[in-house]
């Protein structure tokens, strides 16, 4: 769901003129960077998934998230870097998430 509103977010924002950063509110900033976190999620989980996965989907799967929202994150960081938001750098933490199989 979180990849879906992602998404949604990115394209709706690359369709949009380009505007000064002044013209966004405290909402759509914040939207923003919230896409930036749950993009960053679903490619560390499409890694874990792609490196840890017992079945050839899981791992196919894992690795067709990791190429879609990497793309994803890197036209949302374009967009971002012309409306002068600066978003997060670093992955949150996958809570819970076993990186190995055991």
């Amino acid at each position: 769901m979180v990849a879906a509103l992602s998404l949604a977010g990115v394209a709706v924002a690359q369709d949009a003129p380009a505007v000064k950063s002044s013209s966004l509110s405290v909402k759509d900033k914040t939207f923003m960077k919230k896409a930036a976190k749950g993009g960053m999620m679903e490619v560390a989980m499409g890694n874990l998934a792609a490196q840890n996965g017992q079945s050839d989907d899981v791992k196919s799967f894992g690795k067709r998230m990791v190429t879609d929202h990497s793309k994803a994150n890197d036209e949302l960081k374009s967009i971002a870097s012309q409306k002068g938001v600066t978003l997060p750098g670093k992955c949150p933490r996958l809570n819970g998430a076993r990186t190995r199989p055991t």
